[in-house]
């Protein structure tokens, strides 16, 4: 090797400058493609399990393997190291790209990540690996572990998550993104294989010595089962937050802003240089203060999480991953650093799988956020004293989660007051209760902590019948079903989104209703404590399937299509985008038929985003609000707000807005219609495939700040 090289000084000065961008470049690439691949699967596979979890399981794999080749790579000779990056980069640039629409297989979790692997497996695996192999560059020119370009990491995906929510989604489309994130997978692999050539330039005798020279740093067992426990803890108390955020706005990447934005800032400080152990002794402060504030104002209840209570959620996420990571950069080896990222990730995933495949099946309540929240106060209790008898740990653990559960059990017994029986109920798709009242009214209620889903009173067979909530008679869906009713002896409906099965009621002798709902145990629930659907005069057909990919494969004709699949603020985009309500009004065209979306939210506007979307195609769009001020003895039984969207031919706006009166019953029931005139779209509310945004819809300020 030539070592007297001139170029050789100006190369060492530029090889720093080339890691801290290559490094972060690739996480913020790593973090704004999760995202970008979900947008993409939807609406190939609809909003099923196997969409959800392939796409996690997916990257949290090609995270793991990323590492694990980073971890072997760093220990081969540095010929060999820059050879296989250097092709590694080649193959990503050239294989990348995100799979297309045509599928002819069911979809399943293999299928997913099969699809995802052949398509982006080279490149994730190389964003994945860059910080680590770059650690071993750095640690071959003679520096101490750079354990600051983990910092460096961390903020490039703090910065991918909170620019495409705010500025990526809203302002670019599908194609645009995937274009744009190609070019700067093509400039880190570019800025790779400089910072490669360099290395290889200036490295004595690169071919014939390893990477690293002298005996191997030991591992403690202990140790590594520290990093393991303590980096899958803060995994799971990220994800339990996000799961209560998600609950409330949508599993979009607006929920993933705070809890993951806080869970990656905290490494990109803590491992900055400048923590302190005083700072550590700060955060147990904080998190002890964090758990119980959100104790006093969610626990284990069902109250739903905005203004305060997002706040204090928030608060907790961050100072239980600051204390976590706080820890975990106190036992940061002196050299095995590839070895250490690698248990890392490795408890990135097992905290992901626990999150997802183990702990809906233990806990019928969400509350692991709060015992993982409770476990790391326990860690940093013990941290601070320096005691590590298992006995003590025991009495610590003891003294830390007693009050935490005994405040629990108090709120959950104020759940059974007046004579209710709750039934927790949880899995993949989230956690509903059933509340059952022997009392008056006798009565059976869904919900979730953010949404009552559907309520039967169940006093004889006349009340069972009645429909309630969000579907009475003089809501927008039960006054379009009854003037439908009027003309038509028979009516096809369908319903995307099943609930309790409310709309049944609906169904007269030679009526067909069709519920697509994608949660096996909705379906459970509707048959076994509700009896709308069993009871129903008409024939009622429930199929698990995700509604819009249902439409796709059926051929049926319908007279009225509901769209009801929302849970609180959350809007699964892909059912409202262009192409899918273009797919609408074909199955509507041949009956002259009505499509209704139930937008009765509280912190999302719908109607701007249904109107200019439909409009786009030819349709226009009606927004029904109604309100009830008490039930009569034959109608609006257990009413409650509500907002219906009724997309409809132009022509007949005149006729569906004469349904709705301004008042009626002597003002039991309100109105307000309002339709849009004006002759321009705005374009930046359409939505489609290959681009919407939910803050286009959701109003984050109320969410945040206003109770």
């Amino acid at each position: 090797m030539i070592t007297s090289n001139r170029f050789h000084p100006l190369m060492l000065r530029a090889l720093p400058n080339l890691i801290v961008t290559a490094v972060p470049l690739a996480a913020f690439l790593a973090f704004a493609i999760q995202p970008l691949m979900g947008k993409q699967l939807l609406p190939i596979y609809g909003g099923t399990s196997a969409t959800w979890l392939g796409t996690m399981l997916y990257f949290q794999l090609a995270l793991l393997l990323g590492y694990a080749w980073a971890a072997w790579l760093v220990r081969q000779r540095t010929l060999v190291q820059v050879s296989a990056t250097a092709v590694l980069a080649l193959l990503a640039v050239l294989t990348f790209h995100l799979p297309s629409g045509q599928i002819d297989t069911t979809p399943s979790i293999v299928t997913v990540v099969w699809r995802l692997a052949v398509s982006t497996l080279p490149a994730m695996v190389l964003l994945f690996s860059t910080s680590p192999l770059l650690h071993g560059w750095l640690r071959q020119r003679g520096q101490e572990v750079p354990y600051y370009l983990y910092a460096i990491s961390n903020a490039g995906s703090l910065a991918a998550v909170l620019l495409y929510p705010f500025v990526i989604e809203p302002s670019l489309r599908l194609p645009e993104q995937t274009f744009y994130w190609h070019g700067i997978l093509a400039i880190v692999a570019g800025l790779l294989a400089l910072a490669g050539y360099i290395i290889l330039r200036t490295s004595a005798e690169a071919s014939d010595r390893p990477a690293q020279d002298g005996p191997a740093e030991a591992l403690a067992p202990g140790l590594v089962a520290a990093w393991l426990s303590l980096s899958a803890l803060t995994c799971i108390g990220m994800l339990g937050a996000t799961f209560h955020l998600a609950s409330e706005i949508g599993s979009n990447p607006l929920a993933w802003v705070g809890p993951f934005g806080a869970y990656l800032l905290s490494f990109t400080v803590t491992f900055s240089e400048r923590w302190r152990r005083w700072m550590t002794k700060t955060t147990i402060v904080w998190l002890a203060v964090s758990l119980a504030g959100y104790m006093v104002t969610k626990g284990f209840t069902a109250v739903t999480v905005n203004a305060w209570t997002a706040w204090w959620l928030i608060s907790l996420t961050a100072s239980g991953s600051f204390l976590g990571n706080a820890l975990l950069h106190s036992l940061r080896p002196a050299q095995r650093f590839e070895r250490y990222y690698l248990i890392l990730a490795a408890g990135g995933v097992l905290g992901g799988l626990l999150s997802v495949m183990v702990i809906p099946h233990l806990f019928v309540r969400p509350v692991e956020f709060i015992f993982a929240s409770v476990a790391l106060l326990t860690v940093g209790m013990l941290w601070l004293t320096g005691r590590r008898e298992p006995g003590i740990a025991v009495i610590t653990a003891s003294i830390l989660f007693a009050p935490v559960i005994g405040f629990g059990l108090q709120q959950t017994r104020v759940e059974t007051a007046y004579g209710a029986r709750v039934r927790h109920i949880r899995d993949l798709y989230g956690h509903v209760m059933i509340t059952l009242n022997s009392k008056d009214p006798q009565s059976v209620v869904l919900s979730s902590d953010t949404t009552t889903h559907g309520s039967q009173l169940t006093a004889d067979a006349a009340a069972r019948r009645r429909p309630t909530l969000y579907y009475t008679e003089s809501t927008g869906v039960g006054r379009v079903l009854e003037r439908l009713q009027a003309e038509r002896p028979a009516m096809r409906v369908g319903v995307v989104g099943l609930g309790a099965g409310i709309l049944s009621a609906y169904a007269r002798k030679g009526d067909t209703y069709d519920f697509w709902d994608i949660d096996p145990k909705t379906i459970r629930i509707a048959r076994e404590y509700f009896t709308f659907v069993t009871e129903s005069a008409g024939q009622i057909n429930l199929i698990q399937r995700d509604g819009r990919k249902a439409l796709e494969e059926s051929r049926s004709e319908y007279d009225v299509l509901v769209l009801d699949a929302f849970t609180g603020d959350g809007i699964p985009a892909h059912l409202l985008t262009r192409e899918a309500i273009a797919l609408y009004q074909r199955r509507l065209a041949a009956r002259d038929g009505l499509l209704l979306v139930n937008a009765s939210t509280r912190y999302s506007r719908l109607f701007p985003v249904v109107e200019a979307t439909a409009r786009s195609l030819g349709h226009a769009t009606l927004d029904v609000i109604t309100d009830i001020s008490a039930s009569t003895n034959d109608r609006d039984w257990d009413p409650t707000h509500t907002e219906y969207l009724i997309v409809c031919r132009p022509a007949r706006t005149k006729d569906i807005s004469g349904w709705f009166a301004e008042e009626e019953d002597k003002g039991r029931v309100k109105h307000a219609v309002t339709t849009v005139q004006a002759p321009l779209i705005n374009t930046q509310l359409i939505w489609s495939d290959d681009r919407n945004a939910a803050l286009d819809t959701l109003d984050l300020g109320r969410f945040l700040f206003e109770p």
